[in-house]
């Protein structure tokens, strides 16, 4: 688990570099290519094994999507990540480690793991190696350990990107994230009563300045933000485009080579740099004190904020730009209002001339993607999951135990017991009903709540009515607990006229939910999704 809560499975170095030679020989077999002797020989050669060797790799990244640790070596036994050593010495290094090695001082790693040994020795644990305090400092942030070590202005030159200007000739080479909160006040669908600004994030290509995706909530920016945005960027537009009854074009699709953020929290995350780099997608960050890195995506928010301020209860960009102007009064749409005209507001920005291209981002884009190769064929839903915030958890004979709910599917039956090592579970903060769990062979196999009777909630909720219980003494099965208060707070909710405006903003993303789950019945519990059937086929991600 990292710094922040989460899980992660880092891609190695070496798994990185067979992808990145190996990826354009995958589009060229999937495209149906010519001989590719030529170029099997001269991977043969690059990466030191046989043709054999390089032809199971081909196939394994056709068959995973392009997926970096598909290369991983498939080994029996005990599962990556486990360790043999007790808590109790993981905590004598880690507490060595930051006490005497990550200071200014600079002691040397050989004292360092001399002091952990002795210490360990003082207290009747077995010693670790210095291979094994050696992996424990590689698992630490470089760019941490360089500030601890030498400061922070020698670890910023250290790791800072060579500046210049950030260009890119194809679609999908360069695609730039950001975030913000739109000037606009909004209004709960329920009363019509203001619940506060909306977020946004949005991605832009740099080479066709096309919006790929975007995402509007009424949370600050999170992984989830990005993970949302990414997946929408990605994905084909046709579905949106029908719920838009929208009939003119946006292209873009497809995974970009690389993705260039800022340096927030949210774009560090490990579980975030980790399925960028499961993906084969490039993460590069803005070097500090260089905005013109950022430029595209700025003057987009720029352009699209623009047009914001035009909508009724706009908080315009400024205090003085706003005047006696009375947002709150003036204020009339929903956070799903807004969200559609937004996106209506990208596709016609997307079919407008462009200033510095001289045409439409979308002639661009289809003038440029002729030149393009064809991506690795991939599931979005098994790219979504990726980037969804994750925990480490035992498989137990009573299924997933997250946030003290049980969660289960007959899917992982044939997996309790095997070893003593944890899975990696993500779940969407959203709607806790269903997680996802990864298996020994990377799929992810999806399991819902153990009680069917407990209703959809967001994390949010669910901490909060956990928080009210317990201020009511009330004791018991958190899933009974859950139910019991999660609907009496609803019926109150939506009995109640005179709510606060953080109630509304509560009941606002509440049927947000409901909406979400619009195929499940909260009053009546969830349907049943486990099955005996082993006929079905398996993929990356499965709902059994």
């Amino acid at each position: 688990m990292d710094d922040d809560g989460e899980a992660s499975v880092a891609v190695g170095a070496e798994e990185s570099r067979r992808a990145a030679v190996l990826r354009a020989l995958v589009q060229a077999y999937l495209n149906g290519a010519g001989s590719l002797e030529s170029g099997i020989n001269d991977a043969v050669w690059e990466l030191g094994v046989s043709r054999a060797t390089v032809w199971r790799w081909i196939k394994r990244l056709a068959e995973e999507g392009g997926r970096t640790s598909a290369l991983a070596p498939r080994k029996r036994g005990r599962p990556a990540g486990t360790t043999l050593i007790s808590g109790k010495v993981e905590s004598v290094i880690e507490e060595h480690l930051r006490r005497y090695f990550l200071r200014r001082e600079r002691s040397s790693l050989s004292r360092v793991v001399t002091e952990i040994r002795s210490a360990c020795w003082q207290q009747g644990l077995q010693p670790p190696t210095r291979r094994t305090v050696q992996r424990r400092l590689d698992a630490m942030d470089t760019r941490e350990v360089a500030k601890a070590r030498e400061g922070a202005k020698a670890a910023r030159q250290k790791f800072a990107p060579v500046t210049g200007e950030n260009k890119a000739s194809q679609p999908l080479e360069v695609v730039q994230i950001d975030h913000t909160s739109a000037d606009i006040i909004l209004v709960d669908s329920f009363e019509r009563q203001t619940i506060g600004r909306p977020w946004v994030t949005l991605a832009i290509d740099v080479a066709t300045r096309l919006v790929t995706g975007y995402y509007t909530s009424l949370e600050a920016p999170s992984r989830l933000s990005v993970a949302l945005c990414l997946t929408q960027a990605v994905a084909p537009k046709a579905e949106l485009l029908a719920e838009l009854a929208c009939n003119i074009p946006w292209p873009a699709q497809g995974k970009p080579q690389s993705i260039h953020v800022d340096n927030g929290r949210d774009f560090r995350s490990r579980v975030f740099r980790s399925a960028c780099a499961e993906w084969g997608i490039d993460l590069i960050y803005r070097p500090p004190g260089s905005p013109h890195f950022g430029g595209h995506i700025e003057r987009l928010i720029g352009t699209m904020m623009g047009a914001v301020h035009l909508l009724p209860g706009t908080t315009q960009a400024s205090i003085a730009a706003k005047g006696d102007y009375d947002a709150e009064g003036q204020a009339t749409m929903t956070l799903s209002e807004f969200d559609h005209w937004f996106a209506l507001e990208i596709c016609r920005y997307n079919n407008s001339i462009h200033s510095s291209l001289g045409c439409t981002p979308v002639a661009k884009w289809e003038a440029l993607s002729a030149e393009m190769t064809g991506d690795i064929p991939f599931e979005i839903e098994a790219f979504q999951v990726s980037f969804l915030p994750s925990e480490l958890r035992k498989i137990r004979r009573d299924g997933i135990h997250l946030f003290q709910i049980r969660y289960w599917s007959d899917a992982l039956t044939g997996h309790i017991g095997r070893g003593d090592g944890k899975v990696v579970v993500r779940y969407d903060p959203r709607d806790i009903s269903m997680i996802w769990v990864e298996l020994d062979d990377g799929r992810y196999v999806g399991a819902r709540y153990r009680n069917l009777e407990t209703p959809p909630a967001s994390l949010w909720e669910y901490r909060e009515a956990m928080r009210k219980a317990r201020a009511l003494g009330k004791t018991g099965s958190n899933e009974l607990v859950l139910a019991e208060l999660i609907r009496q707070q609803r019926q109150i909710e939506a009995e109640s006229r005179g709510l606060t405006k953080a109630e509304r903003r509560s009941r606002e993303r509440k049927g947000t939910l409901e909406d979400a789950n619009s195929a499940v019945s909260t009053t009546e519990g969830l349907r049943p999704i486990d099955t005996g059937d082993t006929s079905r086929p398996l993929f990356k991600v499965e709902r059994w």
